[in-house]
């Protein structure tokens, strides 16, 4: 979520003619949009990711001003203020959606598209931007293929700092009963996991599923006696030991945490794990990964049958 960053009321609209074109960077304001101005400290030492959350979430406080609290943010736009990881394809940094009553006269801006809602209510408000609730945000995707619902609905109930629980979402749904894309949201409800972390992770088990594979646990929790020390595997079969684990590019280069990962890695063989691991490329063409995983549990299923 966006918690953190920085917020500020002091946001000035032309029109009332106190900070304009002329004046705003003499009197020390920032331009947010066309006609709104605001004193908005920045974040520094801030990674990409975060500088483009920055950026988008100032560029919104200016909007939410200039329709002065006439509308909420939804669709994407909501789903991105709270921090959801969205698929690349459904993304929009650019473009900012509004829940806004029926017979409401707004502002026309380029990068603003309304939604007409008969009586839209605000869920939460975040960094002083009113939001719609998540499910209704998520619902609002009707563009969106099968696996990208799984994968915002996933992002919605992650590990750490879940913005919603399982049950709430669930119950949310029921009472949007009859509402566009309700049904086919709440058959996709089957394939979400609580608990995982990341967008790929859910990538990688909906592989697994649609392979016909087995659903693996998710945040797979293995204690290695010998070394005292308790992992968390992204996914993993325990009966089988076999795990599987997603490999981003966020610790490329980085020397300390490569040694981290090799002594994490030598523990769990220690204690006959199979660690099998995928990147984003290898889940594009997922064949050879799924072959890997399937031949490993069926070799860990016949050891165990011979042991007995």
């Amino acid at each position: 979520m966006l918690d953190g960053m920085n917020h500020s009321s002091d946001i000035r609209l032309a029109r009332d003619g106190q900070v304009t074109c002329q004046n705003y960077r003499r009197l020390g304001y920032d331009r947010l949009i066309r006609g709104v101005y605001g004193r908005l400290p920045l974040e520094k030492d801030l990674d990409q990711w975060e500088t483009r959350q920055q950026a988008f979430l100032r560029r919104a406080e200016g909007i939410i001003a200039s329709y002065q609290d006439r509308v909420i943010l939804c669709g994407v736009t909501a789903l991105q203020v709270l921090g959801v990881q969205l698929p690349s394809q459904i993304a929009d940094w650019k473009t900012y959606h509004l829940a806004v009553r029926h017979k409401t006269i707004w502002p026309e801006r380029r990068d603003v598209k309304p939604h007409c809602s008969q009586a839209p209510a605000i869920w939460r408000t975040i960094a002083g931007l009113p939001l719609l609730h998540p499910v209704d945000c998520w619902l609002q995707l009707t563009g969106a293929s099968d696996n990208d619902l799984i994968e915002v609905g996933d992002g919605l109930i992650r590990r750490r700092d879940p913005i919603l629980e399982l049950d709430a979402l669930n119950r949310r749904l029921i009472a949007l009963k009859g509402r566009r894309n309700v049904k086919r949201v709440r058959d996709l409800t089957q394939w979400l996991e609580p608990g995982t972390d990341s967008i790929y992770e859910t990538r990688t088990r909906l592989a697994l599923l649609r392979a016909g594979l087995p659903c693996p646990t998710v945040n797979c929790e293995v204690f290695c006696p010998r070394a005292n020390r308790l992992y968390h595997l992204d996914m993993g079969y325990r009966e089988e030991k076999v795990g599987i684990e997603y490999d981003g590019t966020v610790h490329v280069g980085d020397r300390r945490q490569m040694e981290i990962d090799a002594i994490r890695r030598r523990h769990l063989q220690d204690e006959g794990w199979m660690i099998i691991t995928v990147t984003a490329s290898q889940l594009e063409q997922a064949g050879e990964f799924l072959r890997s995983v399937e031949s490993a549990l069926v070799m860990r299923r016949a050891a165990r049958a011979n042991a007995w």
